[in-house]
């Protein structure tokens, strides 16, 4: 809920400093022959082809806010390895009694999993930020803990 009241704020914030009504132009992107590249399926445009966006009818913005949770380990019990969208994510981990956790992803020749961080106590700070390529496979193994919970969350 407090990201929630962030982003209401913010976006009060940026309403009230935005000229309402204001006409903000965009310039035009080219292709390598020269041609404009048409950016979305609905724009406004000038008589010379800039695309143009006002307050009340904005450009479209692609977003990539994708959510994704992932348990990689539940009751010490590691789960099968995850595709991921890709971007940033969050890696969580917490054990009644450490030994090793261990996060991987599947290496280049598509079989080995490689170890992508280790943990050996609790998260002081509520997790590790790491960056996955598109459709990363991960996976969690646990060595040594008891009650250990592993999540790998994006940060959409």
């Amino acid at each position: 809920m407090n990201m929630l009241h962030r982003a209401c704020a913010i976006l009060l914030a940026l309403t009230a400093t935005a000229a309402y009504g204001q006409t903000v132009t965009l310039p035009q992107v080219k292709n390598a022959g020269g041609s404009n590249v048409p950016s979305g399926a609905a724009v406004l445009t000038d008589s010379s082809g800039i695309e143009k966006g006002t307050a009340a009818n904005p450009l479209a913005v692609a977003t990539n806010g994708k959510q994704e949770t992932f348990a990689l380990v539940t009751a010490n019990a590691p789960a099968t390895a995850a595709t991921t969208y890709g971007g940033s994510y969050v890696v969580s981990q917490s054990c009644a009694t450490y030994g090793t956790v261990t996060v991987r992803y599947r290496g280049p020749d598509g079989a080995t999993m490689l170890t992508m961080l280790t943990k050996t106590s609790a998260d002081s700070t509520g997790g590790t930020l790491v960056s996955l390529a598109s459709s990363a496979i991960v996976d969690a193994t646990v060595s040594g803990t008891t009650g250990c919970n592993v999540t790998l969350a994006r940060v959409p």
